[in-house]
């Protein structure tokens, strides 16, 4: 009751979750149980999954319902992670090349929203409904990242523009100088 005065959209996820009969029948608390009480545990992507930090193997173990539904939650949770990464730095590059990439990069928000609406959402221990957030934020982040691709491909495009824009200019200034020697040539010829 005391934790979930500050973070109430997670107890109101864990009462509907198939963990609070558990928990209730185990008589364990249901923040504690994975938080602790006193050197609360600070919440973090291990806590989640199957991995040895992981808090779900405390109960769950291989093979059962819910150490399935445990890994399948951590893997998209990190298939979000790395998607929203991958989209940061090549928006990051295509910034640091000098190309105008502010909207998509404020439209990854909801990607990284997204992230953390699901990081909340395994309160419910239902993987149907981090799939549902995970999803969208996958969309948005893929959205980010064919943005980044497409301001590295026009810069790569402006700088062969450029190129030939200068091999073109030089090539005239070339012809420029030999007409004015041919033009100083002839006066000197008649002179």
């Amino acid at each position: 009751n005391v934790c979930g005065t500050c973070h109430g959209r997670q107890a109101e996820l864990f009462q509907v979750s198939p963990h609070k009969a558990a928990f209730d029948q185990q008589q364990f608390g249901e923040c504690i149980k994975c938080h602790s009480n006193h050197l609360i545990i600070k919440p973090g992507d291990e806590m989640i999954g199957t991995g040895e930090k992981s808090v779900c193997i405390t109960c769950h173990t291989a093979g059962d319902k819910g150490f399935i539904a445990a890994g399948a939650m951590r893997s998209r949770i990190d298939e979000l992670i790395g998607s929203v990464d991958k989209s940061t730095e090549i928006l990051k590059r295509a910034e640091r090349e000098g190309m105008e990439v502010s909207r998509p990069k404020f439209e990854m928000k909801e990607a990284t929203d997204a992230l953390t609406h699901a990081r909340v959402l395994i309160h419910s221990s239902s993987t149907a409904e981090v799939d549902n957030i995970v999803a969208p934020g996958l969309a948005a982040s893929a959205k980010g990242y064919q943005a980044g691709l497409a301001a590295l491909a026009e810069r790569t495009f402006r700088r062969k523009g450029l190129a030939v824009s200068l091999v073109f200019i030089l090539f005239l200034a070339a012809l420029v100088y030999l007409k004015v020697r041919q033009i100083e040539s002839r006066q000197a010829a008649a002179e």
